[in-house]
Order: C-alpha cells, then structure tokens, then sequence
C-alpha cells in the first residue's frame, strides 16, 4: 500500500489486538503511516475556522446534549481535502481491509460501500473544551443494515504534549475501571472492535485535537442488534445516572442522519 508504513509487524499486532486481559479486542500502532504521508495528511487537515466542517448536535430533543460538546467533522468524500481523500480511500480499500483481517484475526471484515468512503470515515476536530463521554460505537449499519465490526481512529497532532489531553478512554465492561488512558501521539492509530461493551471516550480536550475515523462492517448471520447510533454510560463520579440513562436511550435510537 502506498501511504502505510510496510514494516509493521502484524504479528505482534495480532496478539496484542487479541490480548485476553483487556477488557474488548484493540490494538494501538505507532508509526502507522510513512512519515511523509503523515505529514501530509496532517498539513492538509481542514482549518478550525473551514467552513466545510459541520457541527455534532448541541441539543437532543430539545434537551442540551450533555454526551459531546465542541466536535466537529467532515464525512462527505466531495468536502474532503484531496490529501485527506486519498488517505481515506486507502484505508477503505481491500487491500487495507485484507490487511485489517491480519491484525484482528476476524474474518469476513467488509468494506463499507455507503457514500463513497462509509457512513462513518473521514476527519474530525475537537476544539479546546471539548468532550465525548463513555461510549460504546453504533452497532447497524443505519443505510446498509448490517454489523459495523471495526472502528480505527487516528492522531494527526504533530506537537501534542501531557497537558493538551485529548487521551481516549478505555474502560472496562461493568464501568467500573479505567483501563488505559491511549495518549493521541502523533502517526498514532487505534484499532478496536466494535462490541455492546467496547467503551472508550474523550473526556477531556485542552488543544484543537486532529483526529480521522474509518469504519469497517461485518455480514453476521446471528447479528440482531438494531443500534444505529452510539450508546453513551456513566462514569462512577458522574452526577444524575438517572439522567444520564434517560437521555443515553433517546440519543442511541435518533434517526437523523
């Protein structure tokens, strides 16, 4: 592949994405791409101020959206930024899917077909004071109604520092314990699979945070989960549980896309 950096050892990713005592499957790989591609890529994230970016919700169903607060991102192949699409592309292709299949261990990975790079890839920002809470990832496909399988996430900050956070979350199932706090180095990607429990989140921004996010889907036979958007949880010193499980049920289940 063209952008990928080709001396990563998939082996050793394999086990480490299989690693029986994290809480759910994920792996964390450092120099991804080769460093030129990540260069660029990262010179060519939009601007804070791009008009192109559209801008997660504020409210749910009139309610203040207490889930995320200063996101943004850029979904639509046509808004891409051409160093940005060609990435992207590369990322949704067979080949890199081939190669997502060597990592993971699980067969049967697919290409998400819809819009071009898939309902879920392409670039996204957090502004200082941001936050996305404890979530588990949509489990359908909303268009292609099928299981989204696997989620990669990458870091395109060149300077990020200790004191910017912007570190995801890994939590354990029963939401009891943070299990590793992934630092958003640089040409740094994680990899996970998208399960009822997989939960992760960025509670805590202090710098205008690059990221990208593609998405990968599976045709599982036995598949009846009828999630099209996230689930987001409690943490244990979060105020108003009630609140938080109310809310969390509206926004798995809102329809807009």
């Amino acid at each position: 592949m063209k952008f990928i950096n080709n001396s990563l050892d998939l082996s050793e990713l394999n086990k480490s994405f299989n690693d029986p005592n994290k809480p759910y499957k994920y792996v964390v790989i450092d120099n991804f791409f080769n460093k030129e591609d990540c260069d660029r890529f990262s010179d060519s994230h939009p601007t804070p101020t791009d008009k192109r970016w559209f801008k997660f919700r504020d409210k749910i169903k009139g309610k203040k959206n207490i889930f995320e607060q200063k996101m943004i991102g850029i979904a639509h192949p046509d808004s891409l930024p051409k160093e940005c699409y060609n990435i992207i592309k590369e990322l949704t292709s067979q080949n890199f899917v081939d190669m997502l299949e060597k990592i993971t261990g699980i067969e049967g990975i697919l290409n998400d077909t819809y819009n071009e790079i898939g309902q879920w890839s392409g670039v996204r920002g957090m502004f200082p004071g941001a936050y996305q809470s404890i979530h588990s990832d949509a489990r359908k496909h909303p268009f292609l109604g099928i299981e989204k399988k696997i989620t990669l996430i990458g870091y395109l900050n060149k300077e990020w520092k200790e004191d910017d956070a912007g570190y995801t979350e890994v939590w354990t199932n029963d939401m009891s314990t943070c299990y590793e706090r992934v630092n958003p180095l640089y040409n740094r990607v994680m990899i996970f699979e998208n399960t009822e429990k997989s939960y992760h989140g960025v509670p805590e921004v202090n710098c205008y945070r690059k990221t990208f996010l593609t998405a990968y889907l599976k045709d599982t036979k036995d598949f009846k989960e009828t999630r099209p958007k996230a689930k987001f949880v409690a943490r244990p010193e979060e105020n108003n549980p009630e609140l938080w499980d109310k809310l969390s049920q509206e926004r798995a289940h809102l329809t807009d896309y």
